[in-house]
């Protein structure tokens, strides 16, 4: 599936190694099952190329219908293929509670984490929160119903609900 694993992996016979490949019955020590070997390993590059385009093509599609197609940042629960994410009733008050606390400009990232892992905010292993995980929450703007996509730089609107206003956000 990759080419550049294919040259080194096609390269074993030249130098005396023997190979064979449990799905298929090609001959790699002559001209014509090496041939067959390479043209196939064109052929999966581009079956490769090709399923990566269009799994970009539908999340890009998801997105642009405000639909999240990733794992539900805490706070939010997943509802299955195709649905908005949905406030989780027992992390979704802690997450407007922190972005409140911090807000409020009596806490600092360190006393923060404390106080929210205090009242009981939990990632998505049941741990309690890391500093880089208040971090993350708190410059995630999917909590004011926008959704960011980090990779691209492009942001879309979301169908989810938010849990904490834009205003509240960006103070």
């Amino acid at each position: 599936r990759n080419l550049r694993d294919w040259a080194m992996f096609s390269e074993l016979p030249d130098i005396g190694i023997d190979v064979y490949i449990a799905t298929e019955s090609l001959d790699f020590n002559s001209r014509g099952g090496r041939l067959t070997a390479d043209i196939q390993a064109v052929i999966a590059a581009d079956y490769i190329r090709n399923l990566r385009e269009e799994t970009i093509k539908g999340l890009t599609g998801r997105l642009k219908q405000g639909i999240y197609p990733f794992r539900a940042p805490i706070g939010y629960l997943d509802r299955g293929k195709g649905q908005p994410k949905v406030p989780d009733p027992v992390k979704a008050p802690l997450i407007r509670q922190m972005f409140d606390l911090y807000a409020s400009g009596q806490h600092s990232l360190r006393s923060l984490q404390a106080e929210i892992n205090r009242r009981g905010l939990r990632n998505h292993g049941g741990r309690p929160l890391s500093l880089c995980g208040v971090e993350t929450i708190l410059n995630n703007p999917f909590y004011t119903g926008l959704i960011q996509v980090r990779k691209t730089g492009k942001s879309y609107d979301g169908l989810h609900e938010p849990i904490v206003p834009a205003a509240l956000f960006t103070r």
